[in-house]
């Protein structure tokens, strides 16, 4: 069985999350409640990767960059002055929108990642890999429900002025 394929895919999938996560933190600084919760959400995605770091090793996948969260590039530092600059415009709401869109899509891959790698340890019957995916992927759902939740409060708001 190719556990170090869903393994790898899982860890692909998580790092490309939290990566969205630290942009769309920083282009909407401006909202207090989304900088934070993105910030806090890729620091989780940090802490599934080093979960899941041993057993990469023990199937011999490549090993999760569990840094994937760090200190804000040049790059991100000129989206929050864009966010600082923009404010709670119309604009705003729109990018916002359409950046909540791409998050939901990358937060519902690694949420699958992290089902199929749940099926593949009750394959294998890894018990201990099962334990820790059950937890990952728990938290994983919260994060769809998450962003489905501010879909929901911002497009009302958005689409009605």
């Amino acid at each position: 069985m190719k556990v170090d394929r869903a393994i790898g895919d899982v860890r692909d999938s998580e790092q490309n999350l939290a990566r969205h996560l630290l942009q769309f933190a920083e282009r909407h600084a401006a909202e207090h409640d989304l900088y934070h919760t993105g910030h806090t959400l890729a620091r989780e995605c940090e802490r599934h990767l080093a979960e899941l770091a041993p057993f990469a090793e023990q199937y011999h996948a490549a090993p999760p960059d569990v840094e994937v969260a760090s200190s804000p590039r040049i790059v991100d530092q000129l989206r929050r002055m864009g966010s600082d600059l923009l404010g709670r415009s119309e604009v705003s709401g729109m990018m916002l929108i359409e950046d909540l869109r791409h998050l939901y899509l990358a937060v519902q891959d690694a949420e699958l990642a992290w089902v199929i790698l749940n099926q593949v340890a009750q394959a294998v019957r890894d018990g201990p890999l099962h334990e820790m995916v059950v937890q990952c992927h728990e938290a994983a759902e919260m994060r769809g429900k998450w962003v489905r939740t501010r879909v929901k409060e911002s497009a009302p708001q958005i689409f009605s002025t």
